[in-house]
Order: C-alpha cells, then sequence, then structure tokens
C-alpha cells in the first residue's frame, strides 16, 4: 500500500516525487511515456523561454549553455534529476484505471500491474490530446496536430494554423528554414498585446514580423477553415471572402485539453475556465471533492512549468502532515 501515487512524470510529477521522497513518504510515479513527455514534444531545437529559475526543481542546479535552455537541454536535465535522485519513477506504463475502494484506499490499474494507494495525485499533461477543427480533410496524411521539425518541408507549401505560441513559432521555424509558410491566424490574436492571454507573445511575434517584411512568411486573417484537400486548403477570410491556397502540409496548432475521464469516473466535479474544463479543487490544498485525490499542473489553473513545480513544494507536505496526524492511518 503505497502512502501516494503520481500519475505523470513531467515537470509536476517530479517535483512532487523529490517531496514526497524527502518527507519519507511511501510513493510511486507512474508515466505512460517517457520522463518529461510535454517536453519531448516540443520542436526539436527550441529554445526554451521561461526562465532558468521558472524551469529549476531545486536551485542553481540548470546550467544551459546560454541564458536560457534548450528543448534537449531541458529534457536531460528532468532525466538526469530523476535517475541523480533515485526517485521512484516508473515510466512506458499506462495507468489504465483509478477506482476508489474506501476511505484512503485506491486500487490504480495499469497495463502491466494493479497497485495499492491511500492517495492519488494526478500530475498530468495534455498534448497527447490535442484539438482539432473537425473539418474535411483534416485526416488526410499531410495534416498534423503536432510539430517536431521543419527539415521535410523546405522548399513546400505549409500552412498553420493557431493563434498562440506554438503556432508562432512553428511557421517562425518553417519560414527561417526555407518552406513556403502560411500562419492562418484570428486578428485578434494576431494584434493581442496582453501577455497573460493565449496570444502570440512579443519574443517570437517579433521575429515573425521580420520574416513578413523578409516576404518569407504570410499571414492570413482567418475566419475559419473550410476544407482540406491533397494539394490544396480551402480558407474564408475573415471579411467572409472563400480562398484557395496551394498546400502541401498543414499544422492545426489550436491548443489542447487534458483527459479527465479517470478524475470523472472518481467522481470529481469539473467547470470551465479560460483553458476549457478544468477539475474542481482547493486552492489551498489542490485537493478536489474526492477525497485524498489530488489535481496538479495542466489539470490546474498552475499548469505553466514554473507553477507546476511550485504547486508541490506546498501540498505534499500538507498530505504529509495528515499522516502524521494519523488521518490516513
Amino acid at each position: 500500500m503505497f502512502d501516494l501515487l503520481i500519475i505523470g512524470a513531467g515537470p509536476a510529477g517530479i517535483s512532487a516525487a523529490y517531496e514526497a521522497q524527502k518527507l519519507n513518504l511511501n510513493y510511486l510515479v507512474l508515466e505512460k511515456n517517457l520522463i518529461g513527455n510535454t517536453i519531448y514534444q516540443y520542436p526539436i531545437g527550441l529554445t526554451v523561454f521561461s526562465t532558468v529559475n521558472e524551469l529549476e526543481l531545486v536551485p542553481n542546479t540548470l546550467f544551459p549553455a546560454r541564458e536560457k535552455p534548450t528543448r534537449e537541454e531541458l529534457l536531460s536535465y528532468y532525466t538526469r534529476f530523476v535517475l541523480e535522485n533515485n526517485l521512484n519513477v516508473q515510466w512506458e506504463e499506462e495507468v489504465k484505471s483509478v477506482e476508489k475502494q474506501g476511505e484512503n484506499y485506491f486500487k490504480v490499474k495499469t497495463e502491466k500491474a494493479e497497485y495499492e494507494t491511500k492517495t492519488v495525485l494526478f500530475a498530468v499533461g495534455a498534448m497527447q490530446y490535442p484539438r482539432h477543427l473537425g473539418v474535411k480533410g483534416e485526416g488526410l496524411p499531410k495534416v498534423h496536430h503536432l510539430f517536431r521539425e521543419t527539415y521535410p518541408y523546405v522548399k513546400k507549401h505549409a500552412l498553420v494554423v493557431g493563434g498562440g505560441n506554438s503556432a508562432g513559432e512553428a511557421a517562425l521555424f518553417l519560414a527561417q528554414e526555407g518552406a513556403f509558410a502560411t500562419l492562418a491566424t484570428f486578428r485578434k490574436d494576431w494584434e493581442e498585446t496582453d501577455p497573460k492571454q493565449g496570444c502570440i507573445k512579443h519574443w517570437v511575434k517579433e521575429p515573425l514580423e521580420e520574416q513578413l517584411e523578409k516576404n518569407c512568411l504570410d499571414v492570413f486573417f482567418l475566419n475559419r477553415v473550410i476544407e482540406i484537400k491533397e494539394n490544396e486548403i480551402v480558407l474564408e477570410e475573415e471579411n467572409g471572402d472563400i480562398e484557395t491556397l496551394p498546400n502541401d502540409v498543414v499544422f492545426i496548432l489550436v491548443g489542447s485539453d487534458a483527459d479527465l475521464t479517470m478524475l470523472e469516473n472518481l467522481g470529481v466535479k469539473t467547470k470551465d475556465s479560460k483553458y476549457g474544463i478544468v477539475p474542481v479543487y482547493d486552492e489551498a490544498t489542490f485537493e478536489t471533492n474526492v477525497a485524498g485525490v489530488y489535481v496538479v499542473g495542466h489539470f490546474t489553473e498552475a499548469r505553466h512549468i514554473a507553477g507546476a513545480i511550485e504547486v508541490p513544494k506546498k501540498i505534499i507536505p500538507k498530505i504529509a502532515a495528515k499522516f502524521e496526524k494519523g488521518k490516513f492511518a
């Protein structure tokens, strides 16, 4: 019987494991893919624009070659942190179900085994579940919902749909490396300047504007995507005009949603937020309405890496304190 079972080995899950280990909790982390899998899904060679102190699990332990780390440096950092601290993480083991058997008693089933635990912490990312447009032709092989690299698309007509940083970065990389790149976005997303909104941030937008000036990039102010064809894409402009563009590859990068199925099956309440549907949880403890079930990271509004790392530092000691008081006897 574990004291705490953590689902997900991204920054939030690793941070929770490290805190649990320091407090001598009997814990286990289960990850269905790789350690730091959300970072693994980033474009190859991407520079992460968060500052080092926002990404570190422990202060003064991340030392990138330049001011900010690349995807590869950050992925290496999180993987090495797990190994060097001998954290109890089992990756490539997918959790299939979590069932509440009684008070302070959960059964967690994976594709390989079955585990028992007194508490469960969901620390799962969302990049495995990208949003779709639901348009005709979206299932064609040339359509992707994740952007990894540019080089297969040099001198090809590449269109990126989206209004956030991921879409902006993909369009920028494609334009810089020789694709005929078009960013199809909504005008408000392009013109929005509030850094708290889901718009393209200034450090991506400024180089995008440079590519526009060089005629290496087109920006299409979109109303909707009508249809994706084998060699073309049909778009509706913001003024209602229909335009058909030559097209070899499409990246639909319009966000992603966490899979709440296991939480909902446990009886966890959900609500609408600016990030979509999220679990209802106590803002002090991050415990849901189901006693013993906690959420961190992308399941919450503290979903960026800095918050995902910091929240476990606050809530794991509170979970440990319950054990000390005998609540989880």
